[in-house]
């Protein structure tokens, strides 16, 4: 069975589990993917889990029941066996992030630009863009993505987010950090040059963001 063809079933077998199972089964995907394994081998081995999983539901076990704690730790030994990932891989995860935010971005600039061209007025608010804007949206990006896993991963059984108790200091150096980064940000954006981007350009820019995108990052 080709790779595809095995993503395309292991998906549908999802469909079929518990929200939690669902969330579980995801992390395992997550673990399996950006291991060493083989491409092929490491769909089989999914697909395999999703049966076993599928089964264990239909007699009322849950996904920590079957493979335990942790989602990573049933495909530790075979992903234990292969050569460790080299550390830059990491940086071709942060990178896709940062390329996919500013492909986006780009993406919205062309759009907007364009139906306020054509309806006859000036396109200034989308064509002209600061290099801290496009500084803070990369590593935004990043941020937001790192926040987002860390709360996915902070679910509880029933895949509702866990209490956490009132920090008032907490809460406190947030809205500092928060009010810091707005002053610090309006500042500097006045320090860094502005960029004129037409939006075919940035059409431009957001159609090879995106094949980019698609030949470097997703290939099959």
């Amino acid at each position: 069975m080709k790779v595809k063809a095995m993503m395309k079933e292991n998906n549908a077998l999802r469909e079929q589990m518990t929200p939690f199972n669902r969330s579980y089964f995801e992390d395992m995907i997550l673990a399996m993917r950006d291991s060493r394994v083989e491409r092929i081998r490491a769909e089989e081995l999914l697909l395999e889990a999703a049966r076993q999983l599928l089964q264990a539901q239909s007699k009322g076990r849950n996904a920590k029941q079957l493979f335990g704690e942790n989602p990573e730790d049933y495909f530790q030994d075979i992903m234990g066996s292969v050569p460790a990932r080299p550390e830059r891989s990491k940086w071709n995860y942060y990178l896709m992030i940062t390329w996919t935010a500013l492909t986006l971005m780009f993406s919205v600039l062309a759009i907007g630009g364009l139906i306020v061209q054509w309806s006859g007025s000036s396109a200034d608010l989308f064509s002209k863009v600061s290099v801290f804007t496009l500084i803070v949206v990369g590593l935004g990006s990043i941020v937001l993505m790192e926040l987002l896993m860390r709360w996915m991963t902070s679910l509880s059984d029933n895949d509702a987010p866990k209490p956490a108790s009132f920090n008032i200091r907490a809460l406190g150096i947030y809205i500092a950090v928060a009010v810091a980064v707005i002053f610090v940000g309006v500042f500097l954006d006045n320090l860094f040059p502005v960029i004129t981007i037409s939006p075919w350009v940035s059409l431009a820019l957001g159609a090879a963001g995106g094949l980019g995108l698609k030949l470097i990052f997703f290939r099959s």
